[in-house]
């Protein structure tokens, strides 16, 4: 097993997050606690992260402060997904990557999925979580590479209204999203 520690700073709000990326033969595990002050309201919110290796979701768990409340999705990797008891939820079918909305790392998975090339826009269905009600959704985005250099990728990245230009070092994690994140290790 390969690990590699990541730490971000939250610049919309006051935080940081320290997760660890886990590499095993048939698998990819993110496990990650982030601390904030959203509104004067502090929270810790832990997730974990199921991947195959091809960057594919499988299984997500998302706890705040402690076990206070929970979300539990699972995924068979071709766009159908399931709450705790199992259950399909139909108003995600279609999508495959996820993102929750206290972390740079999501962004990650549909750039670490595909091959880029300076070719145009490649438009994905995400499931969007947003923390910290733990509400989901699916929405589309889109990435498109910009410049590819001996060191870092540039993305731009849409997804509604909101664009972005977001900076990934060769592993295709985040390493500066404009206003948002910035890796600090």
């Amino acid at each position: 097993m390969d690990k590699k520690t990541i730490i971000w700073e939250n610049n919309e709000y006051y935080g940081t997050e320290y997760m660890e990326l886990s590499f095993f033969e048939n698998k990819i595990e993110a496990s990650s606690t982030t601390i904030r002050i959203e509104k004067d309201v502090p929270s810790k919110i832990n997730y974990w992260i199921l991947l195959d290796t091809n960057w594919t979701v499988k299984q997500l768990k998302i706890e705040l402060n402690n076990g206070n409340r929970e979300l539990h999705l699972s995924s068979n990797g071709g766009g159908q997904w399931f709450d705790k008891d199992g259950k399909e939820i139909l108003e995600l079918n279609g999508a495959i990557d996820i993102d929750i909305s206290c972390t740079p790392f999501t962004n990650s998975l549909p750039i670490n999925r595909l091959k880029w090339e300076q070719n145009g826009p490649i438009n994905f269905e995400m499931v969007f979580i947003n923390v910290p009600d733990l509400t989901y959704k699916k929405v589309n985005q889109s990435y498109e590479l910009l410049k590819d250099t001996s060191d870092k990728r540039i993305f731009y990245y849409k997804s509604g209204s909101f664009e972005s230009i977001i900076e990934v070092d060769l592993d295709g994690q985040v390493l500066f999203y404009p206003g948002l994140f910035r890796r600090l290790f």
